[in-house]
């Protein structure tokens, strides 16, 4: 399959021409005194139901400053799940405080159970992602509980553009518009909460110079320009298209998929991935050769894996990794989805074929 049918911004390339030149006209390129910065802001805080958005440079920021302004420190300890992004750890860190990890089972999220075997009395947040295009599998549980504690959590939305309820159960919730995430803009993130005397801190910190604090505080520099803002104004205006067309062809790639293993629920999902877990690692590697081969965009994970915490500073117990992988659902139209399926089935095929 083409790249362009996996690369999802290029649907709306037009459109975010035609914005990014009005910005360069304008001369107004920063995040202050601009005027899609804020109309991103407001946008993805009503989609997600909460009250407040900032626009940051990228989603690792966004979880940093808000760890900052929920005062998160050194003496702190932060649960994050095994498996993400090693840049949530690395955010964690930079506050000073201490990474806890918590395990994670064949849902790609932890447990109640596996959050509460990593709290201390020194956890001062709870970070947990909903993952390749899914909601986490406990969330409800994970938030009464957690909610029960005073631990604030914060959800990790990066992948989880179009997710219903993702980022309306925590303290704070973060998103990215990194290079390929279904808004995509290269880089960027946005940080959504109810809280105002939070976002307010998360402003400060950020850097924007108009929002007074009781103290003084150190301001750093994590806003999102003014053209990045831009750039993602078309994609959200389109991103229910964009999630309609990407569940019509999810559905039928599981049940193909279901050959081959347990088929994580899409139910709730936003379409863009099929995750299953094969019968044994040799299936899932020749299922993933296979589809390299004929174009088709799939996640295998391997040693060294930094999605993977086997491969971070702070490790815990994992599955069988070798056993998983996913499929991206590429944004098709008539007759190529069919052809998209036909060859999802000709690797099907040959990986259940004997050696």
């Amino acid at each position: 399959m083409a790249l362009d049918f996996y690369q999802y911004s290029r649907l709306t390339a037009e459109a975010q021409a035609r914005l990014a030149e009005e910005v360069i006209a304008s001369g107004r390129l920063g995040s202050i005194g601009g005027f899609y910065v804020p109309l991103l802001e407001t946008a993805v805080a009503m989609r997600t139901g909460r009250a407040h958005a900032v626009a940051m440079a990228s989603a690792t920021a966004a979880l940093e400053v808000t760890l900052r302004a929920l005062g998160v420190g050194a003496g702190s300890e932060v649960v994050v799940p095994a498996f993400g992004w090693v840049s949530v750890g690395a955010a964690v860190t930079a506050t000073g405080a201490a990474v806890h990890v918590a395990a994670v089972g064949q849902s790609l999220t932890p447990s109640w159970e596996q959050v509460a075997d990593a709290l201390s009395p020194a956890t001062a947040a709870v970070v947990i992602a909903h993952l390749r295009g899914t909601p986490a599998a406990h969330i409800a549980r994970i938030t009464a509980e957690l909610r029960e504690r005073g631990v604030p959590l914060i959800e990790d939305c990066a992948q989880a553009w179009g997710v219903p309820a993702a980022g309306s159960h925590g303290t704070a919730a973060f998103f990215s518009t990194q290079a390929y995430k279904l808004i995509a803009t290269g880089e960027g993130g946005i940080v959504v909460c109810d809280d105002l005397i939070l976002m307010a801190g998360i402003r400060a910190l950020s850097g924007d110079t108009r929002v007074r604090t009781p103290e003084p505080v150190w301001r750093g520099n994590t806003r999102m320009p003014e053209i990045i803002a831009a750039l993602a104004i078309p994609q959200l205006e389109r991103l229910d298209a964009l999630l309609e067309g990407l569940r019509a062809l999810q559905r039928p790639a599981a049940e193909l998929l279901g050959k081959m293993g347990a088929v994580l629920p899409i139910e709730g999902g936003n379409g863009c991935h099929v995750g299953v877990w094969c019968d044994t690692p040799q299936s899932a590697a020749t299922l993933s050769a296979r589809l390299n081969a004929l174009g088709l965009r799939n996640w295998h994970p391997t040693v060294g894996d930094l999605h993977i915490c086997d491969a971070w500073p702070v490790q815990t117990s994992s599955p069988d990794w070798g056993r998983y992988l996913d499929i991206q659902i590429p944004y098709l139209k008539g007759d190529a989805r069919q052809a998209f399926l036909d060859l999802l089935q000709q690797a099907i095929t040959f990986a259940e074929s004997p050696a």
